[in-house]
């Protein structure tokens, strides 16, 4: 990259408390972003995506801590800002949109109330202006009647609405990085390529950073720069979204080969490719690699020896056995 990414983070580790002490739930992550580029964040449940977004945007919950490592967010290192710091980072930096609108809108307060309430705590405008900005922020987000819909509550909005309503929220002091934690989870398919081709045209339109956090290999290609596919708290493969066919990692070509498929116009439907195993839990004793137990290429030395990230091409891979074996792991 030629110019400083908004986004630098360099051997993160986030501990989470459990009942055998504190655990590492992220270990060892390096990312770049750059201004107006699409990363995307892609594994299974308990890889440590949600976590990661929440740490670069300073709302790890109680119980969970950056233990070591830097997030350098626009020439700003976050790690061990106290509170109000990063408060005043939040929305002027970082935006962020949660995948259930619902528990991340105020039930209780008015569409107009929230917006207005975002503008507010980052710009000294008087009320009436942040609620015309809260009415031109609602039409950028392609949500008509805006002067209606700031007089409504949010279960009088659909899912879709309300998706669009946290967008809103989350871009009003036209922040430098959005990250979208699995914006479209709750949605049907057609709202799902909605909300996402909005997210493209705002990042465009901005020259933001979008951080996409997603478990659907099927959304990287189209939507994505870059992606990174996480495994037990760890990056084990980052590439440009344009190769992801050429995926090195087992753990993304067998991503890749459960991917839904469309049903063929004659014959038989093809069984659903699965994964066995499970993502093992945060402080569970590692030896070696963490994907030796789930791996069709696994040998003597991955389950003795954790792999190093190594260049191949435009990828970063952590693997001892990078492209082995086509045939066991076979693309879609």
């Amino acid at each position: 990259m030629n110019a400083a990414p908004v986004l630098s983070v360099r051997d993160l580790n986030v501990g989470v408390r459990s009942a055998r002490g504190e655990v590492d739930a992220v270990r060892g992550l390096d990312l770049d972003v750059a201004r107006g580029e699409t990363l995307a964040l892609v594994g299974e449940s308990g890889c440590g995506k949600s976590l990661t977004a929440l740490a670069l945007a300073g709302l790890l919950p109680d119980g969970a801590r950056i233990r070591s490592g830097r997030i350098v967010l626009g020439g700003v290192s976050i790690e061990g800002l106290p509170e109000r710091r990063l408060r005043r980072l939040r929305g002027q930096r970082v935006g962020m949109v949660f995948q259930d609108p619902m528990a991340a809108l105020n039930p209780v307060l008015t569409i107009g109330e929230q917006i207005v309430e975002a503008i507010r705590a980052h710009r000294s405008v008087s009320r009436a202006q942040a609620r015309s900005d809260a009415e031109s922020l609602l039409a950028r987000v392609r949500l008509r009647e805006g002067a209606q819909l700031l007089q409504a509550f949010p279960h009088q909005l659909s899912g879709g609405m309300r998706q669009r309503i946290l967008i809103a929220i989350a871009i009003a002091n036209r922040p430098d990085m959005l990250i979208a934690d699995e914006p479209t989870t709750a949605l049907d398919a057609t709202v799902q390529a909605e909300i996402l081709a909005l997210l493209d045209e705002l990042r465009r339109d901005s020259g933001m950073a979008l951080v996409l956090i997603t478990h659907d290999l099927g959304l990287v290609s189209r939507w994505a720069d870059r992606i990174a596919v996480m495994y037990a708290g760890r990056a084990v493969e980052t590439r440009s979204a344009a190769t992801l066919a050429d995926a090195a990692h087992p753990y993304t070509r067998a991503l890749l080969a459960a991917r839904p498929r469309r049903r063929p116009l004659r014959g038989p439907r093809q069984r659903l490719a699965e994964i066995t195993g499970r993502v093992p839990l945060p402080g569970e004793v590692i030896s070696g690699c963490a994907f030796a137990d789930r791996c069709a290429a696994m040998t003597a030395l991955c389950r003795r020896q954790a792999p190093e990230t190594q260049r191949l091409g435009d990828a970063g891979v952590s693997c001892h056995h990078p492209f082995a074996p086509r045939r066991e792991v076979a693309l879609p």
